[in-house]
């Protein structure tokens, strides 16, 4: 790894003229013909079956935890029947809340059942629904799912048995959540959602087509003006309505429907991040629900940098030079650096005052860097090794990847356990030469072994830390 001062050297003498004008992102139309139903693994069981004889009569079949019944009536079975409930997971694009495996499986009956599931936690009524899955691992929606938010219960009408589980009809999101954008930048914002074909054998389920999965990052999400173009109306009497746009901090917010355009200011605003809001109004079947997303944004006054945030406090470097940009405090370095020597490859960001006081440092190396998500492993100390450590201060707290669990022992001694800390970085971009461009972030925790710890048989500190990066590598 390059020594700081030798970086510092290099970048007095090699400033460059070259300047960068930022331009916000094109609303890039998506080829929606070229998707798919999305394909899942069946659901596996979480918990015991309920059995009830259901016979030509019919019945009510009903969960010990009151979470799902079924309505049979009278000719729907020609047979007595042991109905079964099995609680699984819910492995449904978008699915959220419970899912229920109901048998016997393939079960067609001659007149339909009513299914009743309870719904909660972040659903909605209005946007949730029920789907179930096909034996070919596809998803349907019932577009008839009926809502009833006094008993907070979601219903549809079925012929068959399988498995069914409820889900969000549409979750938004504000993309993207969370972005960096320099000085007088721009970020494109845009409300996005989930697409479902509009072809179906069934005219009453629709094929589940998520433009983004259901733990999906931004880079997954579509503008939903897009999706609105697909004549959304197949949801029936489905609306939209964009009620506001809003912004909490400096800048500028031009609103334009469902997307809008922040412009940062010309210095660092602060408070910083800012933050943008939208209200939208979603209307099903004569049902209004009000939602707001939200989206921070970075500013920053370099275009290549580290961002840190440890147990909440974000520390920002720059690395300066490589396209024009000058430190604007000489007596205030926050300096970032990327290099790689001998298939290690090393992050590191240094903030000095006064060319002497140490502030804040952070290094983090990886061993055989490449495209794509890794996990750390260090050695606890061995060379070679991945190995990330934050300090903060003239030496007064070091976080590192060590995390030692202290154990008393009789008398005043204890046992010391030393395990690696649980540490991921993904490179979104990681160009293997000199001037290289490297972008990426990395999340996890590391530990913190105060002075007088080991004697006090206390184990090791735990804090939450998280990274973005847009470097370009200086070896």
């Amino acid at each position: 790894m390059k020594k700081l001062h030798f970086y510092l050297l290099a970048l007095t003498i090699g400033l460059t003229s070259c300047t960068k004008t930022d331009a916000p992102d094109a609303e890039a139309p998506i080829d929606l013909s070229a998707l798919t139903p999305e394909v899942t693994p069946k659901g596996t069981p979480t918990g015991s079956v309920y059995t009830q004889q259901v016979g030509t009569a019919g019945g009510k079949v009903q969960s010990p935890d009151g979470k799902i019944s079924i309505d049979i009536p009278a000719g729907a079975l020609s047979a007595n029947t042991t109905i079964g409930i099995q609680p699984i997971t819910n492995e449904a694009p978008l699915g959220a809340g419970d899912a229920f495996r109901l048998t016997p499986e393939g079960t067609v009956f001659a007149r339909p059942v009513t299914i009743t599931l309870k719904y909660g936690g972040d659903m909605k009524p209005g946007l949730s629904w029920i789907v179930t899955q096909k034996a070919d691992g596809t998803w349907m929606g019932d577009r008839n799912t009926q809502t009833d938010e006094t008993t907070q219960t979601l219903s549809v009408r079925t012929t068959h048995f399988s498995d069914w589980v409820t889900g969000k009809l549409i979750d938004f999101r504000l993309s993207p959540q969370s972005s960096v954008v320099k000085v007088k930048g721009q970020v494109q914002l845009y409300v996005n959602g989930f697409k479902k074909m509009e072809s179906a054998a069934d005219d009453d389920l629709v094929p589940l087509t998520p433009l983004y999965k259901k733990n999906a990052g931004n880079d997954d999400l579509a503008p939903l003006p897009v999706l609105l173009a697909e004549k959304m109306e197949q949801l029936k009497n489905y609306r939209l309505d964009f009620k506001e746009w809003r912004l909490s901090g400096q800048g500028n917010l031009k609103p334009a429907g469902s997307k809008a355009t922040y412009t940062a200011p010309d210095k660092i605003p602060s408070p910083n991040p800012v933050t943008v809001s939208v209200d939208i109004h979603a209307t099903n079947n004569g049902k209004t629900t009000k939602l707001i997303l939200l989206s921070t944004i970075k500013v920053v006054d370099a275009d290549l940098y580290l961002l840190l945030t440890v147990d909440g406090t974000t520390y920002e470097y720059y690395q300066y030079g490589f396209n024009g940009s000058i430190p604007p405090d000489p007596n205030n370095l926050a300096i970032a650096n990327c290099a790689i020597d001998d298939n290690m490859f090393s992050i590191t960001g240094t903030h000095v005052e006064n060319n002497s006081s140490m502030i804040s440092s952070f290094a983090l190396s990886v061993k055989n860097a490449a495209t794509g998500t890794m996990a750390l492993n260090c050695l606890h100390g061995g060379s070679g090794q991945d190995e990330a450590q934050f300090t903060l201060g003239a030496q007064q707290s070091v976080y590192d990847m060590n995390q030692i669990i202290r154990t008393p022992l009789p008398g005043p001694s204890c046992d010391d356990e030393i395990k690696c800390a649980n540490m991921t970085i993904t490179f979104t971009t990681h160009e293997n030469k000199w001037n290289g461009k490297v972008t990426g972030t990395f999340s996890g925790i590391l530990y913190e072994d105060k002075p007088g710890f080991s004697d006090e048989c206390k184990s090791t500190i735990a804090h939450n830390i998280t990274g973005e990066f847009n470097l370009v590598r200086a070896d």
